[in-house]
């Protein structure tokens, strides 16, 4: 994401909070923020504060140029589309500060949609920054790892699911208010050995289908419409001990491609 510097002025007090329409950053929390993205920055609480003795304001806009022209800064501006980062508001308005950024944005050609029921960044120039990650061991806890850095949505599309730990996870994410819905195998191994899945998340059982029971038979996970888990690895107990393989893939072309299909199994 690339904006032009009169955008990243712009932006600054929405930012640092200056702005009534968002929280409020002191300077150690500011820090705390950008650090959060990937910044390495100290708040020397003797020494001048902030790096740079820069003031708030612009120490929000010499780490806002620091992140121009990637991904990171897409992120950014993402969690003031979401309520758990106004913790001190009672009511907050979060559709007015949307609306400001994408007062500002949308001269650099970006907008902050919400059309598909969560927000997420699109734009012109906006480029897929694909990762890719190969597994052989250890698949529980790669899972377990990835599905505790999702922020907004998993949606998980699974023939067998009776693995305790990934449903406990799930449950653990749902109750942070993170959107989660599975699509899983209406069989008797399910029904014998899964789990009450509608009492926690939105699911729907998937029949078999015509003359020879074909069966729902994919492995895939999307995570905050961005990464991509999929591979041989079904959402078992006796998985654990297969030979089993997964790839981990952060791509937005990839990760909207898995969810469209998602979509019509919901259908």
């Amino acid at each position: 994401m690339n904006l032009s510097k009169h955008s990243i002025n712009a932006l600054r007090t929405l930012i640092s909070g200056d702005d009534p329409l968002t929280q409020y950053k002191s300077g150690p929390k500011l820090v705390d923020f950008f650090n959060s993205f990937g910044a390495r920055d100290v708040y020397k609480w003797r020494d001048g504060g902030l790096p740079n003795n820069a003031s708030r304001n612009q120490y929000v806009v010499d780490k806002l140029t620091e992140f121009n022209g990637t991904k990171v800064l897409s992120d950014l501006l993402l969690t003031f589309a979401d309520e758990r980062f106004y913790s001190e508001f009672e009511n907050p308005d979060i559709d007015s500060a949307v609306a400001k950024i994408n007062g500002i944005i949308k001269h650099d050609n970006y907008n902050l949609d919400n059309s598909s029921g969560i927000y997420v960044m699109i734009g012109e120039e906006l480029a897929d920054e694909i990762e890719v990650e190969v597994h052989f061991e250890e698949i529980q806890q790669q899972f377990l790892h990835v599905l505790d850095q999702a922020k907004y949505t998993i949606w998980v599309t699974v023939a067998w699911f009776t693995n305790k730990k990934l449903f406990q996870k799930l449950i653990e994410k749902k109750r942070q208010g993170i959107n989660v819905q599975a699509i899983v195998l209406d069989d008797e191994i399910n029904q014998k050995h899964g789990f009450n899945y509608e009492e926690h998340f939105e699911t729907k059982r998937f029949m078999k289908m015509g003359l020879y029971e074909n069966i729902m038979h994919n492995k895939f996970c999307i995570i905050d419409l961005k990464t991509v888990i999929h591979g041989s690895y079904n959402w078992t107990e006796k998985a654990n001990y297969n030979k089993e393989t997964i790839s981990i893939e952060t791509s937005r072309e990839l990760a909207e491609k898995y969810a469209t299909e998602f979509m019509k199994l919901k259908q």
